[in-house]
């Protein structure tokens, strides 16, 4: 097959998309954040930590630097309306969990919410921010995991197709393709 060189501004006809979770914040005053990320990836499995991309000028990097806490709550496909709501720039002063009509559950070990309509939640504490030109990567400590009973009692192969992660690529949504095989040695 022939290979041809595209503009690097083409990348997403070579990215699969990634996961979109929506991370929850709170401030100093206890007022509750909620913005979509897809450039999340875990960075090492033992201990487990997490990292995500973000702008410096978004209420989850200001909060996270206030705080030293954030939650990954990952969004599930029937959740895309909520997700566009909260992509939204809200003043810092407004709970988006009200204006996406998302519900706030307690966090396991921080002070930061989870959201209820997430099947599963990664709780953070802050690890370093590194600087990367008007970007940030924001380095979290797994400190919980949670998930829906239900999906935990699930054979694995279950398990993803019950989470209906929702992916994101250059504007656009995809929702996760079919189990094709495992890993061998």
């Amino acid at each position: 097959m022939e290979k041809v060189e595209i503009p690097l501004g083409e990348w997403d006809i070579i990215h699969p998309g990634l996961a979109v979770y929506l991370v929850s914040t709170v401030d100093g005053r206890g007022i509750f954040n909620i913005a979509p990320y897809g450039m999340v990836m875990p960075i090492s499995y033992h201990p487990l930590i997490y990292a995500l991309s973000s702008a410096k000028d978004r209420d989850t990097y200001h909060n996270t630097r206030e705080t030293g806490e954030f939650t990954l709550n990952l969004a599930s496909c029937e959740l895309l309306h909520q997700i566009n709501i909260t992509a939204t720039k809200f003043p810092p002063e407004v709970d988006e969990f009200k204006e996406a009509g998302l519900t706030p559950i307690e966090g396991i070990k921080l002070k930061v919410p989870r959201i209820k309509e997430c099947r599963g939640h990664i709780e953070c504490k802050l690890n370093q921010l590194i600087d990367v030109d008007e970007r940030v990567i924001i380095v979290g400590d797994v400190v919980s995991l949670s998930v829906d009973r239900e999906v935990y009692m699930m054979d694995s192969l279950k398990q993803k197709e019950s989470l209906a992660p929702i992916f994101y690529c250059h504007r656009n949504y995809f929702s996760l393709g079919k189990y094709i095989g495992d890993r061998r040695a």
